[in-house]
């Protein structure tokens, strides 16, 4: 792909839908005093959404996704868990070149009914429309250093400064044990009750052009101690295979890397009202499904992300790259994607 096609692909989907979601307040399945918890602290833990067993096995497809790139990686052998041996991630283990997000598991995963009849229940609607957003492999690397830049906490929030109201809820399907040590998802209790308020602080941090309208802000170490100054505080969540982590998109976080010896697997999911889609945005999710793109998380106002990797990475010229998935979908997979209306 050329830049130029890349920086038109990257241009955001509408965002004139935001301020207008609000959360569906019936309980009409078992637990869910979830919807209580993630209103009020901006995070939860649904526990056991898939099996275990089940989690376990999407796992060891994601260990074989990086052993298919033919790089010497074996998930048997530890030894070979360095980044030399495996496609190109960031910040320690984003995976969002090669069209990730339309592996064959990924998809199975996202058609899993159990998640997204969350979903279904988190918006009072079972017509929903999908991200294409990929999937998090951490692994506890061979001769990291703390000041690695891939392994350095990067604290942010996927909505834009603009946008103070309740916009998103993002999600992640953890299939590994998730301890303390095990690297995982980071977030800043109380930053969701502080997000409108901060950037009124933040106003001398503002570009000369203003507050970027993209969905995504990295906090300044600064910024982020503003809100400890204001009583958030950081909480490492733990998991089980199978449980399944909600945020909303206000609440500062980011992925933690192993301190264990323990990797860490999650694919991120993220689903809203089919309603919302309009004749442009549809257009824009084809094209991305089309040419197997990966988007970023909300399934509305998302960007796009090329296939290859930067161009110093040894799989630039990778078959991965230009040859694209074509991953069996549900009728209700169907749905989700866009291919077929609701």
């Amino acid at each position: 792909m050329s830049t130029t096609h890349l920086q038109q692909t990257r241009t955001q989907s509408s965002s004139n839908v935001a301020g207008t979601l609000r959360l569906n307040p019936s309980h009409t399945l078992q637990n869910t005093n979830w919807k209580e918890d993630l209103h009020q602290q901006g995070w939860v833990v649904i526990k056991g959404v898939i099996p275990r067993e089940k989690a376990l096995s999407y796992a060891d497809e994601a260990y074989q996704y990086l052993e298919s790139f033919g790089l010497g990686f074996d998930a048997k052998d530890r030894t070979t868990w360095i980044p030399e041996n495996m496609p190109f991630f960031f910040k320690g283990g984003l995976f969002h070149r090669y069209g990730a997000s339309h592996e064959q598991f990924v998809w199975d995963i996202k058609q899993e009914p159990e998640l997204v009849k969350q979903f279904a229940e988190l918006w009072g609607t079972e017509e929903l429309v999908c991200s294409f957003d990929g999937l998090n492999i951490s692994l506890p690397i061979h001769g990291r250093t703390p000041d690695d830049d891939a392994y350095v906490p990067w604290p942010h929030v996927d909505q834009s400064p603009l946008v103070t109201d309740f916009h998103c809820v993002q999600g992640a399907m953890n299939l590994l044990p998730n301890g303390p040590k095990d690297g995982g998802l980071m977030v800043l209790k109380g930053s969701k009750e502080l997000y409108s308020q901060a950037w009124k602080a933040f106003d001398k941090d503002k570009p000369e052009g203003g507050w970027n309208e993209r969905h995504l802000h990295d906090f300044t170490p600064e910024q982020i101690q503003w809100f400890l100054d204001n009583g958030a505080e950081w909480h490492k969540i733990c998991a089980d295979p199978g449980d399944l982590f909600l945020w909303d998109s206000r609440t500062v976080h980011y992925g933690a890397t192993p301190e264990s010896n323990n990797p860490r697997i999650a694919t991120y999911v993220c689903y809203k009202p089919a309603f919302l889609l309009t004749p442009e945005i549809k257009q824009q999710r084809k094209e991305a499904w089309d040419k197997k793109y990966i988007t970023s998380h909300d399934p509305i106002t998302f960007t796009i992300e090329d296939r290859a990797p930067p161009a110093s990475h040894i799989t630039r010229d990778h078959w991965k790259i230009s040859t694209l998935q074509e991953p069996v979908l549900t009728v209700l997979g169907r749905k989700l994607v866009g291919v077929e209306d609701w």
